[in-house]
C-alpha cells in the first residue's frame, strides 16, 4: 500500500502515513513507527542504498564499456585487516570519454571547479569540473564523490583531471572557484603557474553575510539616514547612484505601509 503511494507521491509526509495507517488498521500508531514503515516502503521500492555500493565495480565496468575512453577511479579506505574480503568506499572519480574529447576540441583553457554537500542517506561531497562551450554554456568535464572538501580530496581530484587532459604542473590554465581553503591550496599545489580566479557570485554572497543592505532594511527615516551616511563613507559613487532612486521605491523606511 505504502509502496504504491510512494510511486505517485515520493514526498509523502510521515504524518500522512500515520493518519492513513490509523484509519486502515483502526489503532493508534506512534509517529516513530509510522516513520519506520515509510522507510521500509522506500527500501522496498528503491532498494537498500548500502547494498548498492557492492555494485560499484560493475557500474565502473559498464561505464567503460558503453563510454570508450572514460576514466573511472575508485578509492577505498585503508584496511586494517588485509585478510578481509570487503572494503569501505571512500571516493569515486568519473570523466566520460566523450566529455573529455569534446572539451579538448573546444580548446578553451578555462575550468570552473566547485563542491556541494550531499544530504543523507549517502552523505559526502560532490566535486565538479566544468568548462565553457562555444556558446558560453556550461560544459561538464568530470565529477567525483568524496568524503569531504579538503586538501587531500581536492588534490586527488585535480591530479586526475590533469592526467585526463594531459596537463603538467606548468600548464597555464585558468581556474575559477570559490575561496574554499582546501581548493585554493590544491590548485596551487597541482597547477602552480595557473591563474586562479574567484567567483564573483560567491564573493557577493559572503559579503551579504556582513553587509546586509542596512539602507534598504532600515525601518525609520533617521536609521535610513545614518545607514546612507555610513554607505557614503564606504563608496561615494555607489551612494550617489542610490540617491538618484526615490527612497519610497526601495527602502522600508519610506514605504507607505
Amino acid at each position: 500500500m505504502l509502496v504504491d503511494q510512494l510511486q505517485t507521491n515520493p514526498q509523502i509526509p510521515v504524518r500522512a502515513v500515520k493518519h492513513q495507517l490509523e484509519s486502515n488498521l483502526e489503532v493508534k500508531i506512534h509517529p516513530q513507527k509510522a516513520f519506520r514503515a515509510l522507510q521500509k516502503a522506500k527500501k522496498t521500492l528503491k532498494g537498500d542504498y548500502k547494498d548498492q555500493y557492492g555494485d560499484l565495480r560493475d557500474y565502473v565496468i559498464e561505464l567503460r564499456r558503453s563510454n570508450p575512453g572514460s576514466t573511472v577511479k575508485i578509492e577505498v579506505e585503508d584496511c586494517h585487516d588485509p585478510s578481509s574480503s570487503t572494503r569501505v568506499f571512500k571516493r569515486i572519480y568519473i570523466c566520460l570519454g566523450a566529455c573529455n574529447r569534446g572539451f579538448r576540441a573546444i580548446g578553451r583553457d578555462l575550468l570552473g571547479v566547485d563542491g556541494a554537500f550531499m544530504k543523507e542517506p549517502a552523505s559526502g561531497f560532490l566535486l565538479t569540473d566544468v568548462g565553457l562551450d562555444c556558446n558560453n554554456g556550461i560544459y561538464p568535464l568530470a565529477y567525483a564523490i568524496v568524503e569531504s572538501e579538503c586538501l587531500s580530496s581536492w588534490t586527488w581530484f585535480l591530479e586526475l583531471v590533469a592526467s585526463d587532459l594531459e596537463l603538467n604542473e606548468m600548464s597555464n590554465f585558468t581556474f575559477i572557484s570559490d575561496r574554499q581553503k582546501g581548493l585554493i591550496s590544491a590548485v596551487a599545489k597541482v597547477f602552480p603557474v595557473a591563474e586562479h580566479r574567484f567567483c564573483l557570485r560567491h564573493i557577493h554572497e559572503n559579503m551579504k553575510k556582513n553587509w546586509r543592505g542596512a539602507c534598504a532594511t532600515a525601518t525609520t527615516v533617521p536609521q535610513f539616514e545614518r545607514a546612507m551616511a555610513a554607505f557614503k563613507d564606504f563608496s561615494e559613487p555607489a551612494y550617489v547612484y542610490l540617491t538618484k532612486i526615490p527612497p519610497a521605491q526601495w527602502t522600508r523606511s519610506h514605504f507607505s505601509g
